[in-house]
């Protein structure tokens, strides 16, 4: 279902073109330091990510996706892309959707947690008011207040 790998050229050449359009990273690193991933001289997304010959599951944590040392290599603008600076996706989204589709597998705690700070983050706001009388905490509560999708469900 997902992948971290280039495709065959011969075998698969559509999703072939589509991995080497849209997931690669980089270059970065010593081929590229001024890259905008680049932060104290280390790519701050990690890569390029280690060989792998199978996908393994870290507990609370992302997998570390199987990137096989197989000999497949693009070569665009004078760098070279191995599996380890393919970008995780699933191939069937890819070849549908036709662009770039970062995809990842989570099961742990920690990556749940991650990903439902985005979802259900609630929006910033602030409520003042100047006056010399009475403050109505009611009416202050009520303007203040969200009630995000799982409160409202």
């Amino acid at each position: 279902m997902i992948s971290a790998q280039l495709s065959d050229s011969q075998l698969q050449p559509l999703l072939y073109a589509k991995v080497t359009k849209y997931m690669l990273h980089g270059p970065c690193g010593v081929d590229n330091p001024e890259a905008k991933c680049m932060v104290n001289r280390k790519c701050s997304k990690h890569f390029s990510k280690e060989y792998r010959k199978r996908t393994d599951w870290v507990e609370d944590s992302y997998p570390l996706y199987a990137r096989p040392d197989n000999g497949l290599v693009f070569e665009c603008n004078g760098a070279r892309f191995t599996n380890q600076y393919v970008v995780s996706y699933c191939p069937q989204l890819l070849l549908l959707f036709d662009y770039y589709l970062n995809v990842e597998i989570f099961a742990g705690l920690g990556t749940v947690k991650y990903l439902s700070k985005y979802i259900y983050k609630d929006p910033d706001r602030a409520t003042m008011e100047i006056s010399g009388g009475m403050q109505d905490e009611i009416k202050a509560y009520l303007n203040g207040h969200f009630i995000g999708p799982t409160e409202a469900c």
